[in-house]
């Protein structure tokens, strides 16, 4: 399963692991030490979704990506103090703002609920991942736990700028 960044910029693929996160979650690669198994839970939290099938290589899957950050205009809207009719050009500090990323055609927003997950950061290739999935899905059984669903990946560094061996990939399975 080798994964491409389709635009080979690293600031993309911040989104792209940023969407997958849940808001406050504060992960960062240098922070994350969970590399044996361990039971958390994450919090409810919305995340972009598009469907496909198909291999991470192909084109289907380079396509989703790429509708999902590409071309993504950030749009803001902005007024000042608790009047959303004024703004003051003079006051920068009064300032409030919202910023609103617009959605491409069949993606939508999905709202993921609160979960229990068994989870472990993978270090190195993607086409390494075998038998760390392995290793979680042996401990949530270990734990006496089922799977309650498919497994997820959150992605921490970017495979075109970051050699394979130094690749981050937290890996959750949602258990019960």
């Amino acid at each position: 399963m080798h994964r491409t960044s389709p635009t080979q910029r690293s600031s993309k693929f911040e989104v792209r692991r940023t969407l997958d996160s849940p808001p406050g979650a504060g992960r960062t690669v240098t922070g994350m030490t969970h590399t044996t198994p361990e039971l958390t839970d994450i919090p409810a939290h919305a995340v972009l979704a598009l469907d496909g099938r198909g291999s991470a290589n192909g084109p289907a899957f380079e396509a989703a990506v790429a509708k999902l950050l590409n071309d993504r205009t950030i749009q803001g809207t902005w007024w000042s103090g608790d009047d959303r009719m004024r703004f003051d050009l003079e006051n920068p500090a009064g300032w409030s703002w919202t910023l609103a990323v617009p959605l491409a055609a069949n993606v939508r927003v999905e709202q993921r609920p609160a979960q229990r997950v068994a989870r472990l950061l993978h270090h190195g290739p993607y086409e390494e991942e075998g038998p760390s999935l392995a290793a979680l899905y042996a401990f949530v059984a270990e734990q006496g736990l089922e799977p309650a669903g498919p497994h997820t990946e959150t992605y921490f560094n970017d495979p075109a700028t970051t050699a394979p061996a130094d690749l981050r990939t937290e890996l959750r399975v949602p258990i019960r």
